[in-house]
């Protein structure tokens, strides 16, 4: 997944992507692009973001939990 995560990144950054990694601090994505990436996860994971989540997504430790739980956030109950 992390692989995955940093091969859409390379076209946005040459920074180290790790789990740990800030989108905005560490990784100097600006918010046009991130929800450009976002974007790409959607689409190359199959799930989707709520936008109103967007700003909750910090970290790629973020993005990869809403990964593992198919787009739901780490505050979403399943019904």
């Amino acid at each position: 997944m992390l692989e995955q995560i940093r091969e859409i990144l390379k076209d946005y950054t040459d920074r180290p992507v790790t789990e740990s990694s800030a989108i905005i601090e560490d990784l100097e994505l600006d918010s046009f692009t991130i929800v450009y990436f976002l974007t790409q996860i959607e689409d190359q994971f199959g799930i989707e973001i709520d936008e109103a989540e967007f700003p909750d997504i910090v970290a790629i430790s973020d993005i990869m939990e809403r990964i593992r739980r198919g787009g739901q956030g780490a505050n979403t109950k399943n019904p």
